[in-house]
């Protein structure tokens, strides 16, 4: 049960080669058969991951790597890991360029050397030392691995973990000193049978918290960890690898992944996670990572090459309606973005069609910004305009780049509707049912954006 959290991800990936979007860059950790995996990123300079063996097929030992120049330089150091019980990271917070917490789990029956099936580990001085932060009351039963740590604050975090021996809901804990003492929630809603926490990583909006299973249910706590509820995608939902986001305290998007092709499945909250519906959306959603794009409402999806074509990146500005290739040429694993110009993703490079090498992606476009497509704005022709009843026909002289985002906003910036634009043919768009006045219209593609106003009588 505890080797699932790795080894449903491990994938065959094919070559690729490099657009503008993304810049590699190249991690020297000890095992060439360490891949990054967890990615956690503090601002425009400094970011962490951990390289472990969900490739390999024999044990890896695991190993940080931390950079504070925007990724010029990678320093690798060692991770306080005990190779006998073939420790394994399961989660990684970070809060500054010195200070992170790791979670850590044994493969091997933890009886045989401690007893112990779960780790919470802090650094302060960026992974050169760590310092145990769990007791023997956490995580320490055989059976306990905790599967997420994130942190809210410099002192306020969770930690979260199955596990087998207690039943009742996953092992939860909270710490308001920085992990020095952790204690344990008793309210936690109930497992399923054989229940997992996702192994990506789960979504936070100020105090709010979000984690995937892989029985197609969805935790929320909105409190930092201290009250949950569950909520279900629903019957028909399927349950492999699931990746979460938000881009506020209501609005998320839940991804999961099709292990057989590119058929992802896509759901949409309004509501905190309350409830969830699937969403019938256009363009090349990507399966693996999932990230909102703050200070806007964007979302960016990356994906991997498994014999499928799913390699790349793409953006959504519709709340996950559509989606617009950004490139389709890397190997993507889990994503983070801070800004629209700041985002990194963990990832691989293959040359020479079999030698892998593992590192980071660092955004390095302005696309998600707010700039106009000039050419695209030329273009763009609605008619007629004013339109009596409200029928308008839009018309591009230079389509957009794959499908692009029809957004139309009353003059209080309320969105009154929105539709995929999937082709050069002209698109209706139907506003009769709405007063009559003054309309600003968006095409959001993503080589930019295109606006006019339209009059309705």
């Amino acid at each position: 049960m505890k080797k699932h959290f790795l080894s449903c991800l491990g994938l065959c990936l094919l070559g690729s080669t490099a657009q503008a979007q993304w810049v590699y860059q190249p991690i020297g950790f000890a095992s060439t058969d360490a891949t990054t995996l967890y990615f956690d990123a503090v601002d425009a300079n400094a970011a962490w991951t951990v390289g472990v063996g969900i490739f390999a097929n024999t044990y890896v030992v695991p190993q940080l790597a931390r950079t504070v120049d925007a990724g010029q330089t990678w320093t690798v150091t060692n991770l306080p890991v005990n190779a006998t019980r073939e420790e394994e990271v399961t989660s990684l917070a970070a809060i500054s360029s010195t200070t992170a917490w790791v979670t850590t789990t044994a493969w091997v029956t933890p009886t045989t050397v401690d007893g112990r099936g779960g780790y919470i580990y802090r650094t302060t001085d960026g992974g050169q030392n760590w310092t145990t932060q769990s007791s023997p009351a956490v995580f320490g039963n055989p059976d306990s691995f905790p599967g997420l740590i994130r942190f809210f604050s410099a002192t306020e975090g969770v930690a979260v973990g199955g596990d087998l021996t207690t039943g009742g809901g996953f092992e939860t804990y909270t710490t308001a000193d920085a992990g020095q003492t952790w204690t344990r929630v008793t309210n936690v809603p109930a497992t399923l049978n054989d229940e997992n926490i996702g192994v990506l990583s789960p979504a936070v909006f100020g105090n709010n918290i979000w984690f995937v299973t892989d029985r197609g249910r969805v935790f929320r706590s909105p409190d930092k960890g201290l009250t949950w509820a569950v909520a279900s995608l629903g019957p028909n939902a399927p349950e492999p690898t699931g990746t979460i986001a938000f881009r506020d305290a209501q609005n998320g998007l839940l991804s999961i992944f099709d292990e057989n092709g590119t058929d992802h499945s896509l759901y949409r909250t309004a509501d905190g996670g309350a409830t969830w519906a699937p969403v019938a959306y256009a363009g090349p959603l990507r399966g693996l990572g999932l990230s909102a794009v703050p200070g806007t409402s964007q979302y960016v999806s990356t994906g991997s090459n498994l014999d499928n074509g799913d390699q790349g990146s793409s953006v959504s500005r519709d709340n996950g309606q559509t989606w617009v290739a950004l490139e389709s040429t890397f190997n993507h694993l889990t994503a983070e973005f801070l800004s629209a110009t700041v985002g990194w993703s963990a990832g691989l490079q293959i040359n020479n069609g079999n030698q892998i090498t593992t590192g980071a992606h660092r955004f390095a476009s302005t696309v998600l910004g707010t700039r106009t497509d000039a050419a695209l704005q030329a273009g763009l022709s609605v008619s007629p305009n004013p339109a009596v009843g409200g029928r308008f026909t839009l018309q591009a002289a230079r389509p957009a780049s794959g499908p692009a985002a029809v957004r139309v906003l009353d003059v209080t910036g309320r969105l009154v509707q929105q539709q995929a634009w999937t082709s050069a043919a002209p698109l209706a768009l139907d506003l009769s049912r709405e007063p009559a006045g003054l309309y600003v219209l968006e095409v959001q593609a993503a080589s930019g954006t295109a606006r006019q106003k339209v009059v309705v009588q």
